[in-house]
């Protein structure tokens, strides 16, 4: 009987706190796919590698066409589910012999219960503007949001990357300038 009111109690504390436990299906690696293009042509670009920063094990590389895909991982366990959720950011590194590196995000909802696949387009440049020693993706991030200006393209189209390596308060309030000029600077 005690047994019982301990679990009772533990469950009703869970409920409170806004856990839930559960045995559903949760995705560890979202679907990720795309076009890798150049920038000043438009044409695809074939044979780059696409890896993810904090497990290089998804990695994978361009198709004739500059297309590519991240398969989904899924597993089906016990899971402390909260009511409340966040934003999961996945960095993804870009890399070809005849092109400086790049850099693109991906988000999903915490807890990732269902598939959300992230379609991304990127941009290669054959010359960027040079970084700051601890802001190593400004250049890449400048001319990107200089060339999405410059296109035309919304924000949704192209969501701005947040350069989490860049310890450079110039350096980012540059990239905000170009990626968010309605805000201006002040």
């Amino acid at each position: 009987m005690m047994n019982l009111k301990i679990a009772l109690l533990f469950a009703s504390l869970l409920v409170l706190t806004g856990c839930i436990p559960s045995i559903q299906k949760k995705w560890d690696v979202q679907p990720v796919e795309g076009t890798v293009v150049d920038a000043e042509t438009g044409q695809p670009v074939q044979d780059v590698t696409i890896t993810n920063q904090d497990d290089p094990t998804l990695t994978t590389r361009t198709n004739d066409n500059g297309q590519f895909g991240i398969e989904e991982q899924t597993h089906i366990g016990f899971h402390m589910l909260m009511v409340g959720s966040a934003m999961d950011t996945q960095t993804w590194r870009i890399s070809h012999p005849d092109y400086p590196d790049a850099v693109a995000q991906t988000q999903s909802l915490i807890p990732p219960l269902s598939r959300e696949l992230q379609t991304l387009t990127i941009p290669l440049f054959r010359q960027l503007p040079a970084s700051p020693q601890n802001c190593p993706d400004f250049g890449y991030l400048l001319k990107l949001g200089q060339w999405r200006a410059d296109k035309q393209i919304e924000q949704i189209e192209m969501r701005f990357v947040e350069p989490a390596s860049c310890e450079d308060p110039e350096a980012l309030d540059t990239l905000y300038e170009v990626w968010f000029p309605e805000f201006g600077s002040e």
